[in-house]
This record gives C-alpha cells, structure tokens and sequence, in this order.
C-alpha cells in the first residue's frame, strides 16, 4: 500500500484490518473505492465524471462518501476498464463490482454499451445487470474498454458491448449487443477471462488458451492477424497454462505462465512485435513483463495482502477442522449406510448446507429422522460418499463417470453449487471424449 494511501485511510479512522477489499484506479490512483467488513462501501477521490458511482461529479476529499446502493451487497470485488471516447483516454472507466451471491453492478462510460444494462446511457449510479445474469452467479469480470466479459461459477461466458471484429465471441460482427448474451460456440469449461483492446482471451480448466476479436498486432497468438469471431484454441505446445494476462494499451503484449512456472508473451512489446505465437521469456512472473512494457504498470490489481492472508489462513483452519470431522465415528451423530458401509456424519453440518436435510432432521418429515442411521439404496457408495465430503471439505475430487451420480443426488438435495460443479467435471470429460 502507498504511504499516500495509508495517510489518507489513516485520516478517514480506518484501519486495513476494517477493509475487506479495495480498488484503486486512475493514472496517478486518484480514485479509491474500499469495502469494509461490515459491508459498507465508501469512496473517496478526483471522481472524474462521476467515476466514484457516488451519483453525482463531486470531488470526494474531506470525508469519505458513501455508495449507498452498494452498500449491504456482500461486494467481494471490483473489475474496471478505461473507456475510449473520441481522442480521450484515460478519463473514461467502466466499472463493475461483484457481490458475494454473484450479482455484477455496473456504472460509468456506456456509449457501446458495455455496461451490460440494456442501453447506451452513462450512469453514475451503480446498477444491477439483469438479463441473461439474472440466474447466474458471477466469479469474475473481464472489460476491454467497450466490450465485457462475465465468468459464472459452471464455467461459462457472458458477454456484451461493442462487437468490433467479433470481440464478443458470437460468431457474429453485424451487431452491438447491449444486454448479456453467452458465448455458445465455447464448449469447454472456463476458468480465467481477460480483455485487451478489441479482443478477448479465456483459459479453459484444462490449461488451454482460447481467443477471439481484434488481431492485427497478433494478440490472439494463433499465428496470424486476421481477427476472429469465435472462440479459437491457440497452441498447445507451451504445456499446460495456470493463468493469463492481458491490459488496457495497445504497446503491451499478451502474456501466459504454465503450470512449470514459464512466462510465455506474444504480440506487440513496446511497439515491437514479439511472435504471433507464444514465446518463452526469461521473466518470472506478469509484473516483469509489464514492468518493462510502455507505459509501465504493475500487473496485479491493489489488494490488501494481508486482510486477505489473514482470512485465507483463518478458512483453511476451518476447513482443516471440518476435514477431520467428516466420516469420524468419534464425533459423529449420524450414519450413512449405503452398500453396507458406514458414512459418519454430523447432522448439523447437514442442515445448514441444504435446505431439504433442514427440513428432514429438524421438521421430521423423515420417518425416522429421529434414529441414528439410515440405510441408502438408490446410489452407489461412492457417489453418496463424494456427495457428503463436499459439505465438509468443498473438493469435487472425482471423475466424470461418478459426477452424473453426485449430480442427481446435488437436485435431489437441492446444492446448487455442486451441481454447477459436476456440470464443469461431466462438461471436461465429453470435451476429452471428442
């Protein structure tokens, strides 16, 4: 953190343990939104035309202001893009925030209608995204400036804005789409998204690069530069990819490192072209590569290391715990008994992860929720088991064949989120198939 920062948060009476997240944007960091852990979300900064989403251009400087619409939302995270308007760069922001159920709020520069809400009308106010995210919940936000990306948990992309040379992944270049659409020609499930200027990258759960749109600096890595409209898998030489890199200005290169820790880049490099496809670089890490681009910038968005340390450390006891108590005789107040085997559980563990244990152990809608064990029937040990140990270690740790399994035993119990994980699994294992 900056020691601007810091004396401005030590101004304000807050400390970083009070803050959950933050984000700060501008060309000098002259804009700070901060989420506090009581889930009030407050601004301060230039507030360039109404960039704050305070709902009006006031600069916010003696005192820090609230975004009252956020407020309450469980805002877990921000994405923002720098909106190119006429010959102005740099004074226009798209931004977005994501609440802890998954909803995307957005404000700011909307004149292609990157905003995802419908219409082309700049807002100062941030405003839910309805649409085709109303059913969705969305992990991560991509922007490129004047077209968007949203990530949901089953791996899927949502897109809208300007469709210049098919940015949007829709097989199509006729149409500005205003209103979330999902990409359907990108039949794997995705883990990572990123935007540059007029074109999209997504990195698949199994490690591969997939791109599309604008291309003539060769920042789709595909060996060309002829844009693209659909999704296209770039090469697969460089191995097995964990995360992927792209920024706001057309001088920085798009960049990759795999599972051995590689740094791969490709495109324009200081106005340079490296390759149009990817090639190994001695750096480490994305902040070297950027570091060295023009204009420079550190790669990896503010974030407070520590809150975030803190309360990563703090889940993995929890988790840890919740992992010794599963199918533990010891402890345990209630059995499985599926296939002649023994599955020790905890009813309260139960009840608070699905809504129809809730209604069996404490309504008594179960015959005989009152005794101890009960006798399973219609799956298979294996599967009954995957499904239990999710409520207490969160791991999807099987293979396609058991996920149909695990899935309809997730409906029937009504966990979404597992369901939406299986989805991912069986959705891999038909891509591996092909």
């Amino acid at each position: 953190m900056s020691k601007l920062l810091r004396r401005k948060w030590a101004y304000f009476g807050y400390q970083e343990k009070e803050i959950r997240t933050a984000i700060v944007f501008g060309s000098q960091a002259e804009n700070v939104i901060i989420v506090l852990e009581n889930d009030e979300v407050l601004a301060f900064g230039e507030n360039i035309n109404g960039c704050l989403g305070t709902g009006d251009e006031d600069e916010v400087d003696d005192e820090l202001k609230r975004i009252e619409i956020l407020c309450g939302q469980g805002i877990q995270g921000f994405e923002y893009s720098v909106a190119f308007v006429g010959d102005c760069e740099g004074q226009f922001f798209s931004l977005f925030a994501i609440s802890r159920s998954g909803s995307v709020f957005s404000w700011g520069e909307n004149k292609n209608g990157q905003l995802g809400l419908g219409t082309t009308k700049y807002t100062k106010v941030p405003t839910k995204i309805s649409g085709s995210l109303k059913e969705k919940k969305v992990v991560q936000v991509a922007s490129g400036g004047l077209h968007t990306l949203a990530l949901t948990s089953g791996g899927e992309i949502i897109a809208w804005g300007a469709n210049t040379n098919g940015m949007l992944g829709v097989s199509s270049t006729l149409s500005k789409e205003c209103s979330p659409c999902q990409v359907i020609d990108l039949e794997v499930v995705i883990s990572q998204i990123v935007c540059g200027p007029f074109f999209t990258l997504a990195l698949s759960d199994d490690g591969k690069i997939y791109s599309w749109g604008e291309n003539h600096r060769g920042q789709l890595g595909n060996g060309t530069t002829q844009f693209v409209k659909s999704p296209t898998m770039i090469s697969t030489k460089i191995g097995r990819v964990r995360e992927i890199a792209a920024t706001h200005y057309w001088g920085h290169p798009c960049a990759a490192i795999t599972q051995e820790n590689k740094v791969y880049i490709w495109a324009d490099y200081n106005s340079c072209r490296v390759d149009l496809k990817p090639v190994l670089t001695s750096y480490s890490s994305f902040d070297e590569v950027f570091a060295v681009a023009n204009p420079p910038l550190i790669y990896r968005r503010f974030q407070l290391k520590l809150v975030e340390d803190q309360s990563k450390a703090k889940g993995l006891r929890v988790i840890e715990r919740l992992r010794k108590a599963f199918d533990n005789p010891e402890t345990a107040d209630f059995a499985f008994i599926v296939e002649g085997k023994k599955i020790h559980v905890h009813k309260t563990i139960l009840t608070i992860s699905s809504d129809l244990f809730q209604d069996l152990f404490l309504a008594g809608d179960w015959e005989d929720s009152y005794q101890k064990e009960k006798i399973i029937e219609d799956h298979s040990y294996d599967a009954f088991y995957a499904f239990l140990k999710y409520f207490y270690t969160d791991e999807v740790d099987f293979t396609p064949d058991l996920a149909l399994d695990v899935y309809s035993l997730a409906h029937v119990f009504r966990v979404a989120d597992l369901k939406d994980e299986c989805k991912k699994i069986l959705k891999s294992g038909l891509n591996s198939a092909k």
